[in-house]
């Protein structure tokens, strides 16, 4: 659990950096943050779990599919395995809620939710996302 924290907080960070929404309650300005900060044990940290908001289904399905062709991870509905894991839930597990439930949810058809894995060398993994982004 150490790692999965540590990568998703490295991620967190980086997206930020680009300018894309991120939503990662290791950040103060999440609206869980406070409380989760007092019920969470602060070794293991805020968790391995990210979303990031492409605004469009085409543009998150598009990255999503270069970053699995580049090894980052995989397509899943899923989010729980050691490697990194990322789906577009408003096309996928939350594609049953009706849209305009989605938009008062914040649930952009763009989102992508990452579940970060135990790569040991997560810069590396950013390098590769970054390209990805890159390429759009």
């Amino acid at each position: 659990m150490k790692q999965h924290s540590k990568n998703a907080k490295y991620l967190a960070e980086k997206f930020k950096e680009t300018g894309i929404r991120i939503i990662y309650p290791g950040f103060e300005d999440h609206k869980g943050h406070e409380i989760l900060k007092k019920m969470m044990n602060e070794e293991f940290g805020f968790g391995g779990m990210i979303a990031i908001d492409l605004v469009t289904s085409e543009r998150a399905s598009l990255l999503m599919e270069k970053m699995e062709k580049e090894g980052v991870g995989y397509l899943a509905v899923s989010l729980g395995y050691f490697k990194t894991l990322f789906s577009n839930s408003g096309k996928s597990t939350s594609s049953e809620i009706p849209e305009d439930i989605q938009k008062e949810m914040g649930l952009s058809e763009g989102l992508i939710r990452f579940s970060v894995g135990l790569d040991n060398d997560i810069e590396r993994t950013w390098l590769k996302i970054k390209s990805c982004l890159d390429q759009m």
